[in-house]
């Protein structure tokens, strides 16, 4: 018979955190680079989204900055989710909510795929986050 391992307890819900974690990491630094990338365009890619964009007819800058924001805020959240602060878990659920639902504007387009991939990723980040996130510590 195996003898029982000593070490410290872990946390219920552990693994379902760190899996949000990564998630919110990854989407927060893809976010940032897409926006650094937007900052960086050439006038010749920036007249390609000539009034098509929804704040600036003509200028990558604006969304450059929003994506840079963003993603920098969703990449913090998402190291600071490790260690289960309660703002993390919020601003988690906010950038899991926001997406999923702008994820089901894709479901009608050929990109419906990566649709899907998106709101089930989004949908385990919302149950880890929200069942195991804001729960009390000492569990």
């Amino acid at each position: 018979m195996a003898e029982p391992t000593t070490g410290a307890p872990t946390k219920r819900g552990t693994g379902w955190l760190v899996f949000a974690g990564i998630i919110m990491v990854i989407a927060g630094a893809q976010m940032f680079v897409n926006g650094v990338w937007a900052l960086h365009a050439t006038t010749a890619v920036t007249q390609t989204f000539r009034g098509q964009l929804l704040f600036s007819s003509n200028n990558l800058d604006t969304w450059g900055w929003i994506y840079v924001i963003v993603g920098a805020v969703v990449l913090v959240a998402g190291l600071c989710v490790f260690a289960r602060q309660h703002w993390a878990v919020s601003v988690g659920l906010l950038a899991a909510l926001v997406q999923a639902i702008l994820a089901f504007f894709w479901l009608f387009t050929p990109y419906w795929q990566g649709a899907l991939v998106v709101i089930l990723l989004d949908m385990l980040v919302l149950y880890g986050l929200s069942t195991y996130g804001l729960a009390p510590v000492d569990r």
